[in-house]
């Protein structure tokens, strides 16, 4: 397949190639610079708390940001991605401030445990699922109307879908939205064509038994995941909240998405598909004009979701 990056992207597209030659490195370190760079927007407060996590005696940092306003808002739990290995809440920062300004609501980032040899599956999960609930239990203090959303990036997308799935099962108060960004649903994603068109700019390791997804479930062991885990192993989507799906086209997780968006499709889900012309993998970590339009794309859809377009009704 002949990649044709979308121009103002390169740096971005570079930077998923493995190659390891000069160019690429300097291409990854001005990429990793860029999505670090944000600007606070005037009256906005952001403030790191420490709350009670899902495990006796664990502290769970998050991060709230919240637009000027006068009136209370809706919430969005946004999980960051990195393999569910690495990142934190520092990435998502220009993220977390472009959609906070423009639903608007209070965006509450996550900084979940990473998964290794201490920590995996379930507890990322819960982790995200503790912070959910937290944000409910005090939405009066926060200025929060009671109205929740999800949004999750590459492995946060992944976790993210888990809760929503998790409160579906658990009769809890779902999410108006879940905005799953490039996400990764089964590990069986090898098998699609974009993985393969995409080879070359392929995450992780070639060997299964070192690989992220392995590393989340602490290990193959022979038996099927859970669907908390894996969502894509669902074998009922019936009975979840609204999606917005994003993929990417030069993402090897794009099939992926693509299918579980048509899944919820056919058991009824309102589901809206957005994929990124010739973009990478969490495309809209790098600021670009393509990626203020995918970030008002996904303001819209919380904006409908959480009844801010009732006005417009004829």
């Amino acid at each position: 397949m002949i990649h044709n990056p979308y121009p103002g992207y390169e740096n971005q597209f570079k930077s998923y190639l493995r190659d390891g030659t000069d160019e690429q490195k300097a291409a990854a370190a001005a990429n990793g610079k860029a999505m670090m760079t944000y600007t606070v927007p005037e009256g906005m407060k952001i403030e790191d708390r420490v709350i009670a996590g899902p495990d006796e005696g664990q502290e769970l940092r998050i991060r709230i940001f919240t637009p000027k306003t006068d009136k209370k808002i809706p919430a969005v739990i946004d999980v960051h991605g990195g393999g569910w290995v690495a990142g934190n809440l520092d990435i998502d920062n220009a993220r977390c401030i472009a959609l906070a300004s423009r639903i608007p609501a209070i965006l509450v980032s996550v900084e979940y445990r990473l998964s290794g040899p201490q920590f995996h599956y379930p507890q990322p999960m819960m982790d995200v699922h503790a912070a959910y609930m937290w944000v409910l239990e005090h939405k009066d203090e926060l200025g929060c109307d009671g109205q929740m959303g999800l949004h999750g990036s590459s492995a946060g997308g992944n976790i993210a879908e888990g809760v929503a799935l998790y409160l579906r099962d658990h009769k809890e108060q779902l999410p108006a939205l879940a905005c799953i960004n490039c996400g990764c649903y089964t590990t069986g994603f090898g098998e699609d064509h974009a993985f393969n068109q995409n080879f070359p700019l392929r995450m992780g390791p070639d060997a299964k038994a070192y690989g992220a997804e392995n590393a989340y479930l602490g290990g193959y062991d022979g038996t099927v995941p859970s669907y908390y885990a894996f969502p894509g192993l669902c074998h009922d989507l019936g009975g979840s909240c609204p999606h917005l799906i994003i993929t990417a086209e030069y993402d090897t997780l794009r099939d992926d998405g693509l299918k579980y968006a048509m899944r919820l499709l056919k058991v009824g889900v309102p589901t809206e598909i957005f994929s990124g012309s010739r973009v990478v993998h969490c495309f809209t970590a790098a600021p670009h004009p393509y990626t203020d339009l995918t970030h008002d794309l996904i303001a819209m859809a919380f904006q409908r979701e959480f009844g801010m377009l009732d006005h417009l009704k004829v």
